[in-house]
């Protein structure tokens, strides 16, 4: 029998890590150039816009739950 040798890392990549989309990855994405003013109203819009759906979201579970208590009560 041969005798193993022991392994010793030197620090190589067996394997190409490299991932689309990982922090290190991402390319800048170019500036818009909106003023402060534009961007606050952007936010605004979408929380205008998105709200709604996950309070209503919120309700349906609320729903659900209230619903399946009083069924195993």
């Amino acid at each position: 029998m041969s005798k193993k040798e022991k392994y010793i890392d030197d620090g190589h990549t067996i394997f190409n890590m490299d991932v689309e989309g990982l922090p290190n990855r991402r390319e800048k994405r170019p500036s818009v150039g909106l003023t402060r003013k534009e961007r606050r109203a952007m936010i605004i819009a979408a929380f205008q816009r998105f709200l709604p759906i996950v309070f209503g979201v919120i309700l349906c579970f609320g729903l659900a739950m209230i619903l399946i208590y009083i069924w195993l009560s």
